[in-house]
């Protein structure tokens, strides 16, 4: 069997020749004589090229072909033609499942984002293609920089809103199947703040999902910046908003007392309620190390309603969340707080900065005139 055709200074005709010889010699079937339309021509090779996934090639030979109709689709035509045929060769080979061959397929289509022009209409659905294969793959994060790489890549050309809400859907879905929940948890906040007061139902049921995400996250424990967002301003005056308050700023006691009143609620969102309660214990605790640089072993067991014997164990568990450092004082049955994540940040809070931070300036203008005396004095000695 021949390998994969080898292009050297050929016509994009005599190459879809090539290809069309190499598909037809691996048994695909196809005319054995090409038309006198490239475009057309492509579209038959690539409706059968997953002949060579079908066969005993090695895997190099496999991405060598992919990637040798990758290089004649390239500036192929109009704007038209070349998505016309990226779209046919991108859904073609997502739907491909077997797993032996998904790496490649990954790559083939990556490889062929990268080339296409950054402002050809079909560049977005083959992203999306790109998601699903790495999704299965479990290798989204090579496809994925983060919410700023993605608006700069793609999400800043002229796309439908439509568009860029489906493919950010789609893509916190995919990193939360992945085990990637900060990275979902950013995505979803673009995705809101893609809506307007106008966008109705979705944006309400958007909203719901991003704030039931979040709970349910077990590293997520900053929620006021949810609070900003319109279609979540949309939900005020609901049960579900109110759980989100509490979430924000309330103790162990404020979620307890609205669990009374909402079981059915919990239970309709698929919410864990022994995690939820295991959460607002840590959030408590945060909101108590806010507050003072000294909490005793007595306080915590009373905010967070556990025995004496728990408090070490849970205040272990707490400061691995980074979001509480401190040192405990066994003997002394306390703890003392050297830092902490504020869960709100208050007028009063940014005054607080604002004032530590003309302190400091003003200290290091202290430092900075007394080098210079000491520095003048030195001159002045020599």
């Amino acid at each position: 069997m021949a390998g994969p055709p080898t292009f050297i200074e050929l016509s994009r005709e005599e190459q879809a020749l090539e290809l069309r010889s190499y598909l037809r010699s691996i048994g695909a079937t196809l005319q054995e004589k090409a038309t006198d339309n490239i475009e057309e021509d492509m579209k038959e090779i690539i409706s059968k090229c997953d002949a060579c996934l079908k066969t005993d090639l090695s895997d190099a030979d496999i991405e060598s072909f992919l990637c040798s109709i990758v290089s004649v689709i390239i500036g192929i035509g109009t704007m038209d033609v070349e998505s016309n045929l990226v779209t046919a060769f991108s859904q073609k080979l997502s739907k491909y499942e077997e797993e032996r061959f998904s790496n490649t397929i990954l790559k083939t289509l990556w490889l062929l984002h990268g080339t296409v022009d950054p402002k050809l209409p079909a560049r977005f659905q083959l992203y999306s293609d790109i998601i699903d294969v790495a999704k299965r793959n479990k290798q989204l994060l090579l496809v994925y920089g983060g919410i700023d790489s993605l608006n700069k890549s793609l999400l800043s050309i002229s796309h439908s809103k439509k568009q860029k809400q489906s493919l950010l859907r789609q893509l916190h879905s995919a990193l939360i199947e992945n085990g990637h929940s900060e990275l979902a948890a950013e995505v979803m906040i673009e995705l809101l703040r893609n809506y307007t007061a106008d966008d109705g139902k979705q944006a309400k049921d958007d909203a719901k999902r991003c704030i039931v995400s979040a709970i349910a996250d077990p590293k997520t424990f900053l929620f006021e910046p949810l609070l900003s967002l319109t279609p979540v301003i949309s939900l005020q005056n609901s049960p579900l908003h109110e759980l989100l308050v509490i979430f924000v700023s309330g103790n162990l006691t404020n979620y307890l007392d609205f669990y009374k009143g909402h079981k059915d609620l919990i239970k309709s969102l698929a919410l864990d309620h022994q995690a939820n309660i295991h959460k607002m214990k840590l959030l408590t605790v945060m909101s108590l190390a806010e507050d003072s640089s000294i909490i005793t072993f007595d306080t915590i067991q009373q905010q967070v309603q556990i025995t004496a014997e728990q408090v070490e164990p849970f205040l272990l568990e707490l400061f691995g969340t980074k979001f509480v450092r401190g040192r405990m004082d066994q003997a002394a049955k306390k703890v003392n707080i050297s830092s902490t994540m504020y869960r709100t940040f208050s007028k009063q809070r940014w005054q607080m900065l604002r004032n530590s931070f003309f302190s400091w300036r003003s200290c290091l203008s202290v430092i900075e005139e007394g080098m210079k005396t000491v520095v003048s004095n030195s001159q002045t000695a020599m």
